[in-house]
C-alpha cells in the first residue's frame, strides 16, 4: 500500500500524466500517486495540436512528448484546397510514457495498475476493495462520462497507422479531407505522414449520437487507402475514439466543485474535442498553485483551481457552442462539410486564434458575416443556448417516458 502521497490522481490517460509530468517537474519535492483501472498507462493513441495552441513558454517542456512536427499542413474540400502555415505536432502513447518514466524510477511517481476507483472526494479516494486512500488533493482524471447538464454532438474516430512498400507521396499532414462521400454527417479523412513509408489515415466523422461501428469505418479507411493507391502495406496499429462536441451547457454545470480534469471535466476544445492544450495549460497552472507549502496550496489548487478555470472556460465557449449548434441542428447532416468549407477561407490569423480559444469580436463577427451555409430559418431557431437547453431537457423526457 502506497502511503501518504502529496497527490493522488485517479486515471493514468493523457490529462492525469500531463498533470503528474508538469506537477513533479515544477515541484521537486511533491509526490504523486496514479490509481489506473486498465493493464498500463497512457493506453495506445496518438495526439496532435497547432503549436500555436500551447503558451510559447511551454514549448521546450513539451519537446520531449513530440514525436512529429510539421511546418504546416493541408485542407480539402469539394470546392477548396488549402496549405496553412501552421506548425502541426503529434506525440503519442509512447512517448508520453518516456516523459513520467524518470519520475516512477526515482519513486516520485507511483503507479496502481488493474485497480478501480469507486468513490473519491478531494482528499480521498475508495478502491473496488473497500480500501482508502488519502491525500493532500485529489484528481479525478478517468476520462469522458457523460452529464446531464452538457449537451452533446459528438466527433468519432478509426484510425489506421500503415506502413507502405514504396512511398506513399505526402509530405504535409491533411488534417481535414472532406472531398469524401458524406455518410449521415460531417466526414473527413485525416492523414499524418510519420516518414516516407508510415503513414496514419484516419477516418471522422461529426454525427449526433455517440455509437461507433469500428468494423465500418475500418472499412472506409481502407476504401481511402486503396484510392491514393497505396495498394502494398501493412497496418502498424489501429486506434479508435469517440470526442464530445458541446451543444449546450446548462448554467448549473457552472456552479460544479469536483475535482475533475480532462475531458470528464470539460476541459476541451468545444468545436474539435481536442483536450491535449487545455491539459497542457490546467497542468501547468496547478504545478504553480501547489508550488511551496504543498499541504496548504494542494487544497487551494483543488477547492478552487478546476472550478475557477471551469467557471471561467464555459462562458468563454459559448461562441463555439453556438457554432456547434449551427454544424449539427441547423445544417442537413450531409451539407455540414459546407460549414468548414467556408471557415477555411478566412484569414490563417483568425484560424490559429479559433483553435487556440483566443477568437477576438472581430474574428466572431468575421466567421457570422456574409452568406451562411445554413438555413437563416434554422440558424435563428437555433441562436439561442437557453432554449436550446430546454428543448434538449423535453427532448430526454420525452424519450425517457
Amino acid at each position: 500500500m502506497v502511503q501518504n502521497p502529496d497527490i493522488i490522481i485517479a486515471g493514468a490517460g493523457l490529462s492525469g500524466l500531463l498533470m503528474a509530468w508538469r506537477c513533479l517537474d515544477v515541484n521537486p519535492e511533491l509526490s504523486i500517486l496514479m490509481i489506473e483501472a486498465s493493464d498500463k498507462i497512457a493506453g495506445d493513441h496518438t495526439w496532435s495540436f497547432n503549436l500555436s495552441d500551447v503558451p510559447d513558454y511551454l514549448h521546450d517542456w513539451l519537446k520531449p512528448f513530440i514525436v512529429y512536427q510539421w511546418p504546416r499542413y493541408d485542407v480539402k474540400f469539394p470546392k477548396r484546397e488549402r496549405t496553412l502555415e501552421i506548425p502541426y505536432c503529434t506525440g503519442n502513447s509512447d512517448s508520453l510514457r518516456t516523459c513520467v518514466a524518470p519520475y516512477i524510477e526515482n519513486g516520485r511517481l507511483k503507479v496502481m495498475l488493474g485497480t478501480k476507483v469507486t468513490a473519491l472526494t478531494a482528499f480521498s479516494v475508495t478502491l473496488e476493495n473497500g480500501d482508502v486512500l488519502k491525500a493532500h488533493c485529489v484528481l479525478d482524471a478517468r476520462g469522458f462520462q457523460p452529464n446531464k447538464n452538457v449537451f452533446l454532438g459528438y466527433q468519432k474516430f478509426v484510425g489506421k497507422t500503415i506502413r507502405t512498400q514504396k512511398p506513399h507521396g505526402l509530405i504535409n499532414p491533411i488534417i481535414m479531407d472532406a472531398t469524401v462521400k458524406q455518410l449521415g454527417g460531417y466526414r473527413f479523412v485525416y492523414c499524418l505522414p510519420f516518414s516516407d513509408h508510415e503513414v496514419l489515415v484516419e477516418d471522422t466523422y461529426y454525427t449526433d449520437g455517440p455509437e461507433l461501428s469500428e468494423s465500418e469505418i475500418a472499412g472506409r479507411v481502407d476504401g481511402y487507402i486503396q484510392a491514393q493507391g497505396w495498394e502494398e502495406y501493412e497496418v502498424v496499429r489501429q486506434e479508435k475514439g469517440v470526442l464530445p462536441i458541446t451543444l449546450g451547457i446548462d448554467k448549473a454545470e457552472l456552479n460544479n466543485c469536483d475535482v475533475t480534469i480532462g475531458i470528464r471535466g470539460g476541459f476541451y476544445h468545444a468545436v474539435t474535442g481536442y483536450s491535449f492544450p487545455d491539459a497542457v495549460k490546467l497542468a501547468d497552472y496547478l504545478s504553480w498553485d501547489i508550488q511551496g507549502d504543498r499541504e496548504t496550496s494542494s487544497s487551494l489548487a483543488i477547492d478552487g483551481a478546476p472550478h475557477f478555470l471551469r467557471w471561467s472556460k464555459f462562458p468563454k465557449e459559448s461562441f463555439l457552442r453556438l457554432l456547434n449548434r449551427m454544424l449539427f441542428r441547423a445544417c442537413e447532416p450531409e451539407k455540414r462539410y459546407k460549414v468548414l468549407q467556408r471557415f477555411y477561407g478566412l484569414s490563417e490569423g483568425l484560424i490559429k486564434r479559433f483553435y487556440a480559444g483566443k477568437l477576438t469580436l472581430t474574428d466572431k463577427a468575421r466567421i457570422l458575416i456574409g452568406k451562411p451555409p445554413v438555413p437563416i430559418h434554422k440558424a435563428l431557431y437555433n441562436f439561442s443556448e437557453k432554449a436550446f437547453i430546454e428543448r434538449e431537457r423535453e427532448r430526454r423526457q420525452r424519450d425517457s417516458l
